[in-house]
């Protein structure tokens, strides 16, 4: 499995993406708590990032 993080305003619209078995699983990463808020699941990774960008209303500056 892999990981990616999408990033915006240090870390208060943290996103995180894992990929599993053909899905993209979309998560909003709770900084500080430990724990990841479940947002979607797509078969694309770029229908993941389409996911985040609705879900945080804003448009994604950097991947990492």
């Amino acid at each position: 499995m892999s990981d990616r993080k999408v990033v915006k305003g240090g870390g208060e619209n943290l996103y995180k993406i894992s990929e599993s078995s053909g899905w993209f699983y979309v998560y909003k990463v709770n900084v500080g708590f430990g724990s990841n808020d479940n947002v979607g699941k797509a078969r694309s990774l770029g229908d993941a990032l389409e996911l985040i960008k609705s879900h945080s209303g804003r448009d994604i500056e950097s991947i990492s």
